[in-house]
């Protein structure tokens, strides 16, 4: 059998913008230019943390995702629509019934530094990702692979361990960008050096404060883009992010605070721009250690939490409610299930059924960024210590947080982007092999993980469905998360810059055919 791109995008319904975005702008229409008056300038996007390396084999956070997508290609992107459509490959195919997957590559497109890109690039990369030696962060993100090969100068075949429905949209995550077999060498020297094809080459890296990249003229979209350069600063405290927007000092930020939101919307001139999406923070309930072994204790710590209220005072109510799994209906396959909701008494007496009717103290660690992991510990501890919850709220600096907590057995607060699949992020959090498994809950639950293995290796859409509900149901019920709600990403930008759009994916900057106009701020490039 013969899986076909037109094949894969009518059965998983990416195609069909079933997940798609439903931006909102408030903006004033765009105003048509002639397509050679689009062409300059240099856009300034500011964000508040996350930009300690470019090196897309390791690089771990929004900020830095967003650089790279500047920089580099993948075989396949995912547009504003949520649809997966080509890159680096003008089209794929599948066959053996979803385990082998051949893509066919444009012919001459151009590293920066030259070279043709061909099929050897593509292979050099994914063994590079795929090696353990590596340590790569999002190895198992991009799928089962056992191996890939270059058939020839311009096609890549990837072979599976399993079937894998969503093998397409799995090459258009960060993770996945395309490196010039050149920069494999040497990974260190990677996070601040680039080998990539993208749309712009790097000018100016300085870790931990901006980037600057400048337009790549041999770029594979003729006449694209029509910026001169743009320069990604980042600005740790969000008020002096929005002095330096309101200021004009910068001309777009890439994802808004809240509390930062209305008053972008109330700047003349400016444009404040929300997606509903799957972004969350979720609070990890190690399963495999007291108190959280106990489903009990977990389900009881879930009846603490008024979610509506949780998300009126964190983002603004600008989200969506979640019911502690992490797929929203963004996802195609999202299954709507009755909400939980607040109940004190039903939290004691679980406590009080697990042995622990005198309360429970322990310790929640969170990073100091984004704000929304501190925000949400704190008001579960209020919101928790009515049942008998005493929390202690530990906040640490980002590097501290990722070198000892971030998947380390103990609870903490983390942070997700929203994924191109369902099946991306759950088996990013669920999964013992092909993700982290970070509630420890994967051992105990081996029914529940085949449920995700079967999902991903069948064609058949309707049997897809069931098994995704029937995981999102036992997520809900036993699951290692606490997840209140999905918040809707929020941006802002001046309007002078024009056909910017939003993607729910908000790292998926896509700058390609953003431009300025005549009366922006420009500076030369």
């Amino acid at each position: 059998m013969t899986y076909s791109r037109r094949d894969f995008l009518r059965s998983t319904a990416i195609g069909a913008g079933l997940a798609g975005p439903l931006a909102q702008t408030l903006a004033r229409p765009s105003v048509a230019r002639a397509q050679s008056d689009k062409h300059g300038g240099t856009l300034r996007v500011s964000a508040t943390f996350g930009l300690s390396t470019i090196n897309p084999v390791a690089h771990i956070s929004g900020a830095e995702w967003m650089a790279t997508r500047w920089l580099y290609n993948n075989l396949t992107r995912l547009n504003v629509k949520r649809e997966v459509v080509p890159d680096l490959a003008e089209s794929w195919a599948a066959s053996e019934g979803g385990r082998v997957w051949t893509f066919k590559l444009r012919r001459g497109v151009q590293f920066h530094m030259g070279r043709e890109v061909v099929a050897d690039d593509a292979v050099a990369t994914m063994q590079t990702i795929l090696d353990p030696k590596t340590a790569s962060p999002y190895r198992g993100e991009i799928g089962p692979i056992e191996r890939v090969d270059a058939i020839d100068k311009y096609t890549v075949r990837f072979t599976l361990r399993a079937p894998f429905a969503d093998f397409p949209a799995m090459m258009t995550l960060p993770v996945a960008r395309i490196v010039a077999r050149e920069g494999l060498g040497d990974l260190k020297a990677l996070a601040a050096k680039e080998f990539g094809s993208g749309p712009f080459r790097l000018r100016e890296f300085v870790p931990g404060d901006r980037v600057t990249v400048e337009r790549f003229p041999g770029y594979y979209r003729s006449g694209l883009p029509y910026l001169d350069a743009v320069t990604l600063k980042i600005f740790p405290e969000p008020t002096t992010e929005l002095t330096a927007f309101k200021g004009k000092e910068t001309d777009l930020i890439w994802d808004v605070s809240p509390d930062l939101f209305s008053q972008v919307a109330g700047t003349p001139g400016a444009d404040a721009m929300a997606v509903p999406g799957g972004t969350f923070a979720n609070v990890i309930l190690p399963s495999d250690k007291p108190p959280f072994n106990d489903s009990r204790v977990r389900e009881a710590l879930k009846y603490t939490v008024d979610r509506t209220k949780m998300l009126a005072a964190i983002h603004g109510s600008h989200g969506e409610l979640a019911n502690d799994h992490p797929v929203s209906s963004a996802y195609t396959f999202y299954s709507q299930l009755p909400l939980r909701t607040p109940d004190i008494n039903k939290a004691k007496s679980l406590l009080r059924e697990a042995g622990h009717g005198g309360g429970i103290s322990f310790k929640i660690s969170v990073a100091a960024s984004p704000p929304i992991r501190e925000q949400m510990a704190v008001i579960l501890k209020e919101m928790a210590k009515p049942a008998g919850f005493n929390i202690d709220v530990e906040v640490l600096p980002y590097d501290r947080y990722l070198a000892q907590v971030w998947n380390k057995g103990v609870p903490y607060v983390g942070f997700y982007a929203t994924r191109p699949t369902a099946d991306t992020i759950l088996m990013k959090l669920y999964h013992p092999k092909d993700g982290l498994d970070e509630g420890r809950w994967a051992p105990s639950h081996a029914e529940a993980v085949k449920m995700l293995e079967q999902a991903r290796e069948t064609l058949d859409v309707a049997q897809r469905r069931r098994l995704y509900a029937q995981f999102q149901k036992v997520a809900r019920d036993d699951g290692p998360f606490i997840i209140p709600f999905f918040r809707s990403e929020l941006s802002g930008k001046w309007a002078y810059v024009r056909d910017f759009r939003l993607n729910a994916s908000n790292f998926e900057m896509d700058l390609e055919e953003v431009w300025l106009t005549a009366d922006a701020p420009r500076k030369k490039a």
